[in-house]
């Protein structure tokens, strides 16, 4: 018994935790759909949306590492902070766009999706910076 009630108690926090992560993430997506004039069918379609956003989130990442190291490095030319944020701002375009197409439950119009994008790219950035500062010090 004395094992069982830490376990219990730990696995309700980590759910809490868990849930709180969760509604905080798609509370902040809706809130930026509803500023922008975004328009979603229901919460399935918002929620797929999302997860394929976190897809094509990690597939840019990918590309962005493999251009950054196999070009740029190979070259000797370096990778410089504004060629960072027009090419990741680029990939996160098309990623938003070709979802925005796939998807006919959520509509953009071309400027909300580069508004998501900036914003979207904004917050990366300053998270970014916030963790190499963090290392620095």
């Amino acid at each position: 018994m004395k094992k069982i009630v830490p376990i219990v108690i730990v696995g309700i926090l980590s759910l809490f935790i868990l849930l709180g992560v969760a509604a905080f993430f798609l509370f902040f997506h809706i809130g930026i759909f509803e500023v922008l004039g975004i328009q979603y069918e229901s919460w399935t379609s918002i929620l797929l949306f999302i997860g394929l956003s976190f897809v094509a989130d990690a597939v840019t990442k990918v590309l962005f590492i493999f251009m950054k190291t196999r070009y740029f490095l190979a070259t000797g030319q370096h990778f410089k902070q504004y060629h960072d944020a027009i090419f990741r701002i680029f990939l996160d375009f098309i990623a938003v766009h070709l979802i925005d197409e796939w998807m006919t439950s959520v509509h953009f119009s071309i400027f909300s999706e580069i508004a998501f994008v900036l914003i979207i790219y904004l917050i990366d950035a300053s998270l970014f910076r916030k963790k190499e500062q963090d290392r620095r010090s």
